[in-house]
């Protein structure tokens, strides 16, 4: 957990009610005893996205609304559309596994019903899959396949700030208790990116998939024009890489196709005349022929339209 580092830097200097909230964040490896035999999606050694808000009381809703639209931001951006939020609570007659007292436990339960009403978001709860020290909000997401995960998560905490004895000055020189909340809209990023891989079967958003473009040289004569097309496209910001490869056109295209290469640019002695590019888009065929300036045009308008549907609410 990083949570105690990050309440040792809040707690490191003297903080104020006007400095409030602030935030601690890091991306760190964590360990939990998990069973053997789970792979990415539940593996013993992780790296979680991890940030620790600490705010005062009057703030709690706020800033929780905040991460809500964060979380949603990163689900709408992948085309995650199918996933339920999830308000996790203490278990109901076992009440030894879990820190702090009934009324901290009850404000913070509160807390997360009234944020997630607010936003007009339909929640179900479970009872027992709270964390020791709070209740949570969980993002369960449903893949391609239909099966269930838990991704993004919020935690309300007003126990760890209290073991920790960490207090802010208020207006009045009186001393405070921040409220904590605990935020992670990925979860783990093995887990998701698992999750990810086999949702989108391994064809990525344009904006994510590691190459957007993959050049195809017709003959071996035209790899130096190739080349050249490369440079310019990495020039103007695009990720693309030449397939050298003595082989044939029709094999090169059809590689690229299982490979699922977003576009495919094929390149012989017409387009070199004519300084374009045949552009071939996966699954979908042929484009037409364009500069590489129009090409990256044409990417920069479809990153637009796959990231602007995410910031609609």
């Amino acid at each position: 957990m990083n949570c105690p580092h990050h309440c040792e830097i809040f707690a490191s200097r003297p903080r104020s009610y006007r400095t409030c909230p602030c935030a601690s964040r890091n991306s760190a490896p964590c360990y939990r005893y998990e069973q053997s035999g789970e792979l990415v999606a539940r593996v013993r050694g992780f790296t979680q996205d991890d940030a620790h808000l600490f705010c005062r009381p009057d703030q709690v809703k706020e800033e929780f609304l905040k991460v809500i639209d964060l979380v949603l931001l990163v689900l709408r951006a992948l085309s995650f559309e199918k996933f339920e939020a999830q308000v996790s609570l203490r278990d109901k007659e076992d009440r030894s596994k879990y820190i702090g007292s009934e009324e901290n436990w009850q404000k913070a339960e509160q807390a997360i019903i009234d944020a997630a009403a607010e936003c007009g978001m339909d929640t179900i709860v479970e009872y027992g899959e709270a964390a020791f020290y709070g209740p949570k909000l969980d993002f369960m997401v449903k893949d391609a396949l239909g099966r269930r995960w838990q991704l993004g998560t919020i935690q309300v905490d007003y126990n760890l700030p209290e073991r920790f004895e960490l207090e802010y000055v208020g207006s009045y020189n009186a001393r405070h208790r921040p409220v904590m909340i605990h935020r992670a809209p990925f979860g783990s990023l093995e887990r998701f990116i698992a999750v990810i891989i086999e949702h989108t079967a391994g064809r990525f958003p344009l904006w994510l998939a590691p190459e957007q473009a993959i050049i195809l040289p017709i003959s071996d004569k035209f790899i130096d024009a190739a080349n050249e097309a490369n440079a310019k496209l990495h020039a103007l910001g695009i990720r693309a890489s030449v397939d050298e490869r003595s082989e044939k056109i029709g094999r090169k295209i059809r590689d690229a196709e299982i490979a699922k290469s977003p576009f495919m640019l094929i390149l012989g002695e017409k387009e070199v005349e004519n300084g374009t590019l045949s552009v071939r888009e996966h699954g979908a065929g042929d484009v037409g022929a364009m500069t590489a300036e129009a090409f990256a045009q044409l990417i920069g308008e479809r990153i637009t339209a796959q990231l602007g549907k995410a910031t609609v609410a």
